[in-house]
């Protein structure tokens, strides 16, 4: 709690009684000054706690009502009127106008001096001060620590906690990497977009109109812009009702100074990050990932928890391990974790629910590729976003790529559907036909098993057999079909004409 009037108020000691601008009560008081001159105002910045006897008072109501309205207008926390020496009351009608402006007014006793109530603020500022200190002291290493487990995002949630404001952290392109609201701050979700909007349109100007503290009609905002080297990396955006106080500032610079130390880290430091994300990456799109993974493939996600899958195939597997570097190069450039697995030609990335196509051909940079983006999902879709972002991008045309949350399905787009016409009865009529005379659903079977993008207990759960028998029936369908199941572009081909015909019931 401030320095408030209420709080000066509490303090029996000094005996104050409060005559009017009860509303103005919770007004930060930031020191005490003595002034018997009319035209006090003149003298005051905002946040006084102004004493006087009012020897100097005018006489009638009309000009009463300009001194206290000067002093209103330039935002004094209250009027302190010591009764006993010219007035042995408050008069009635300054207590009027006080509470017509909210504009707390005490009266002092005779007995109490005003250098005791002046002494009383300065110990309470003082020990807020210090209290301050205190706080930023124990905040910093907790800053230092929230960024090295939970980077750029855990820095956020820790500085919002410490201000008790709201923070966002926006990359150099005016792109959002992560934002925490504080509802202590004031300030609803929807203000809180609308202030990040007048940041991003600031960055949208230039560099140069960024630094500083803008003040709307309903924000405070604080803007610290981050560079390294002749780059700009980032901006630290603080939004709040009021400008920050001197600790808190310091803790910004802090939170700024992490930001760039982390930007610089040592190059294998991040290389054996990218390699762990890598791995887990992996385990994830076989199914295989361990509970304690969702934490960490939950940073690759948006604010409402989404994400998606995009999946490259570019000409050759040197190319496509050059082109995975340059994905992880223009990841981090955005604040972004770095999960890119390649496969031979294919490079799978994880991106955030929110990311379009164009975000995918700025992450492959000048590659040339063809690419899918699988749909928007959580963690627990994540098998299944990148399978079909893997069917998106083989259907595609060099340098094309495909969204499926903008074509609904690969079967939406005219080439395919012209290829697969015709094909469902035609390729997989021996299957068809060991169903229609009683046996097995074995196109059920390869259905889920594609599906399944091969993983055998999914697939088996999903058929709704046991998975020795699942084995069983897709070696007959390879012997039906002629195929092997073990080939990538066979699977494809075949699920995609699959999708093309009626769904079977299993």
């Amino acid at each position: 709690m401030g320095t408030t009037v209420g709080w000066l108020l509490d303090q029996s000691s000094l005996a104050l009684r409060c005559h009017g601008g009860v509303a103005g009560l919770d007004r930060e008081i930031d020191c005490a000054l003595t002034s018997e001159l009319v035209d006090a105002a003149e003298w005051l910045s905002g946040g006084e706690l102004l004493l006087t006897t009012g020897m100097r008072l005018p006489p009638d109501t009309a000009g009463r009502a300009d001194y206290l309205h000067s002093l209103a207008d330039v935002g004094i926390a209250g009027l302190g009127f010591g009764t006993g020496l010219g007035y042995d009351t408050v008069p009635a009608d300054l207590v009027e106008i006080a509470d017509g402006l909210g504009l707390p007014l005490l009266e002092v006793p005779r007995p109490i001096p005003f250098s005791a109530i002046a002494r009383m603020l300065l110990d309470r500022l003082a020990e807020e001060r210090y209290a301050q200190f205190t706080r930023a002291t124990r905040s910093q290493p907790a800053m230092t620590r929230a960024i090295i487990s939970g980077g750029v995002p855990g820095l956020v949630t820790e500085l919002s906690a410490a201000l008790g404001r709201s923070v966002a952290f926006i990359d150099s392109d005016g792109q959002v990497v992560s934002t925490t609201s504080r509802a202590s701050a004031g300030i609803g979700a929807d203000r809180d977009r609308a202030a990040l909007t007048h940041v991003r349109a600031l960055i949208a100007r230039g560099p140069m109109s960024t630094t500083g503290v803008t003040i709307t009609a309903e924000h405070t905002i604080i803007v610290q812009r981050i560079t390294a080297g002749a780059g700009v990396i980032g901006y630290l955006a603080v939004i709040g009702t009021d400008p920050l106080g001197d600790v808190h500032r310091v803790l910004v610079g802090h939170a700024a100074s992490l930001v760039t130390l982390q930007h610089a880290e040592a190059g294998n430091v991040a290389a054996d990050r990218a390699a762990l994300q890598s791995e887990i990456f992996d385990l994830a799109l076989r199914g295989t990932a361990p509970p304690t993974s969702v934490e960490l493939l939950g940073r690759a996600a948006d604010a409402e928890g989404l994400v998606r899958v995009a999946v490259y195939e570019f000409r050759s597997a040197a190319v496509a391990s050059a082109a995975v570097q340059t994905v992880a190069t223009e990841l981090a450039a955005r604040w972004r974790p770095v999960f890119a697995l390649q496969r031979d030609r294919e490079v799978a990335v994880l991106i955030r629910g929110d990311d379009d196509v164009a975000v995918v051909r700025a992450l492959a940079g000048g590659n040339r590729m063809r690419a899918g983006l699988g749909p928007v999902t959580d963690l627990s879709g994540l098998v299944s976003s990148a399978g079909q972002a893997r069917q998106a991008a083989r259907s595609a045309s060099d340098g094309e790529v495909v969204d499926l949350e903008t074509t609904g399905s690969v079967l939406a787009i005219d080439a395919v559907q012209d290829g697969l016409r015709g094909l469902h009865d035609v390729r997989l009529g021996p299957l068809i036909a060991v169903r229609e005379s009683g046996g097995a659903d074995l196109v059920a079977t390869l259905r889920g098993y594609l599906e399944a993008n091969g993983h055998w207990e999914t697939a088996a759960s999903s058929v709704g057999v046991h998975r020795h028998t699942l084995r069983h029936r897709i070696s007959r369908i390879e012997g039906l079909l002629g195929v092997d199941l073990g080939d990538a572009r066979t699977r494809a081909e075949l699920l995609l004409i699959l999708l093309s015909g009626d769904r079977p019931s299993r």
